[in-house]
């Protein structure tokens, strides 16, 4: 795999691969780096060298939270794959504004160096700072980041964008329709090397599923839940995500397995309760289920909201729209709700807090 990578432009200036070696070393060395940046350049050695695995933190999607050794050449294989389906061409300018220690982070570099593109890396923040750049072939981003930039007015010039870590609320979907950028939802894991499917979210071929990219092949288990196998990767990926198979490569995301509530004998999957709730609502909330002596478990609503609102009135609201066997039973307030480190909701840390 090595001989195949010649070199890197890395901020606008070309490196080939003994040059990128010694810039990342004399960077490591330097007296003032930031921190950010001194992780790109250890990744990047890391990536360079002759083992042929990195290790990788995982964020529990398939389980608890481990570290796993993922193949430099599956990582190698997965940039090829999203550089093809976006057409990406060399010099093309692509933005790194994610952390290097999550997956999501690491693939845009491995890109950049398959693809040749012109990586440009900015720092990792909630709203990053595009200010200077005038034209972005291709970035990827966070909900949460994406979020930010447009309600803040500071969308950045960008051709094509994809979001992951997280999934995108129906709120940002429609703020999304109104930047001139091709925006797509990723479905993947570290397990995966990143990303195995797509679902466009702007445009008029705009999507309500995942479709996945070529030489990926799912199923699902006896639970519903999704099964990956990959040209890339020697073993079956097993996951805890209840998916619905539209065709032999397309699928609708419904929840996570271990997140279902059973009350009263009924199998509600929260966060497709959630997704119907913000819809009719407009407000973040979150949906858990609490151990109830008649029910097993009773449906709450947690509203994020500094302030409380008459839950009768939300109540007589979703009443609406929602058939009353999926009703929350009860209605808390939270100024924030509380996310892990990939920014999706940490519905143990919710249940503490309630």
């Amino acid at each position: 795999m090595n001989e195949e990578i010649k070199g890197l432009t890395l901020n606008r200036r070309f490196f080939t691969k003994n040059e990128l070696l010694e810039f990342c070393n004399n960077k490591i060395n330097a007296l003032f780096c930031p921190d950010w940046q001194l992780d790109i350049y250890r990744f990047i050695l890391d990536f360079l060298d002759d083992s042929e695995y990195i290790l990788q933190k995982t964020s529990g999607t398939t389980g608890s939270p481990k570290i796993i050794k993922l193949s430099k050449r599956a990582l190698f294989e997965s940039a090829k794959r999203t550089t093809a389906f976006f057409q990406l061409k060399e010099s093309e300018l692509a933005v790194l504004c994610l952390p290097i220690n999550y997956i999501a982070g690491k693939m845009m570099v491995v890109r950049a160096l398959y693809a040749g593109l012109n990586l440009i890396t900015i720092e990792p923040s909630g709203t990053p700072d595009f200010s200077n750049l005038r034209k972005i072939d291709f970035c990827a981003m966070v909900p949460m980041q994406a979020s930010n930039l447009i309600e803040q007015n500071l969308w950045p010039p960008l051709k094509t964008l994809i979001l992951g870590g997280a999934e995108t609320n129906s709120e940002l979907i429609k703020q999304l329709q109104r930047v001139n950028t091709a925006v797509f939802e990723t479905y993947g894991m570290a397990e995966t090397c990143s990303h195995i499917a797509l679902k466009r979210l702007t445009g008029q071929n705009s999507d309500d599923y995942f479709s996945v990219l070529p030489g990926i092949n799912i199923s699902v288990d006896e639970r519903g839940c999704l099964i990956i196998s990959t040209p890339f990767i020697s073993e079956e990926i097993r996951t805890n995500d209840c998916v619905k198979l539209l065709a032999k490569n397309k699928f609708k995301w419904l929840g996570r397995f271990d997140n279902v509530i059973n009350s009263g004998g009924i199998k509600i999957q929260p966060e497709e309760l959630e997704k119907q709730i913000q819809e009719i609502l407009q407000i973040p909330c979150a949906v858990i289920g609490i151990a109830d002596p008649l029910l097993g478990q009773k449906i709450v609503l947690i509203i994020e909201s500094e302030n409380e609102i008459d839950s009768s009135d939300i109540l007589k609201q979703l009443a609406l729209h929602i058939n009353k066997k999926f009703l929350p039973k009860s209605i808390t307030y939270i100024k924030k709700l509380p996310r892990n480190p990939s920014f999706k909701i940490d519905r143990i840390k919710l249940k503490e807090l309630i």
